[in-house]
């Protein structure tokens, strides 16, 4: 009796991978099921599949490139990550365009999804390299101006608090902050502030 050849996942030091990767490496539906089967990957969505035998650092970031498709996580969790807040967060804040779905969210961490607009989606979109794969984050900048269109939701003082924190930073581009912010219809908020602050 023939014994089926062992499966192996390709990325070993990987924590998520696509269909289209797997398919890259010459795997078929039959073997990504095998490895379903034999506890080796765990589907998370229609193209989106976890390595259960990944034993690098767990990251509530990398989880976003996991579960939602084209995330950016956005908001708190961008100014936290930048080090321009010590807000204490309960969930991680990911941005997603409108009119798109998430199929299915981790029990933890904790995801909240905001549906942004192209224009507000798609500017100022870092892709972070880490352990286990990346992730994608707005800039500095794109985050300050969303935290002044969103400041009613994480009230005044904690994003006038991310303005403040961010015009301390020697890495700050006040030029590409006004940018953004005209782009984001906040200029006449950050201008106001401005004035005070510098």
């Amino acid at each position: 009796m023939n014994k089926s050849k062992p499966i192996i996942f390709p990325y070993p030091n990987q924590k998520f991978i696509k269909t289209e990767e797997l398919f890259k490496k010459g795997f078929s539906y039959y073997m990504i099921n095998r490895m379903i089967e034999e506890n080796i990957a765990k589907k998370i969505n229609s193209n989106t599949y976890e390595n259960l035998n990944y034993e690098g650092d767990e990251s509530d970031y990398l989880c976003v490139s996991g579960y939602v498709d084209e995330g950016v996580v956005c908001l708190m969790s961008a100014a936290v990550y930048h080090n321009i807040s010590t807000f204490r967060m309960s969930q991680v804040d990911v941005a997603i365009q409108q009119k798109s779905k998430v199929a299915i969210l981790p029990d933890w961490p904790s995801i909240g999804i905001y549906y942004f607009s192209s224009q507000r989606y798609n500017l100022g979109i870092l892709t972070i390299p880490m352990e286990g794969g990346s992730f994608k984050i707005y800039d500095m900048e794109k985050t300050v101006c969303d935290l002044l269109s969103y400041r009613n939701k994480y009230g005044l003082e904690d994003s006038l608090a991310v303005l403040k924190n961010y015009l301390r930073r020697e890495d700050r581009n006040i030029d590409k902050l006004i940018v953004y912010s005209k782009k984001l219809r906040c200029y006449n908020i950050l201008i106001k502030y401005l004035e005070v602050l510098l």
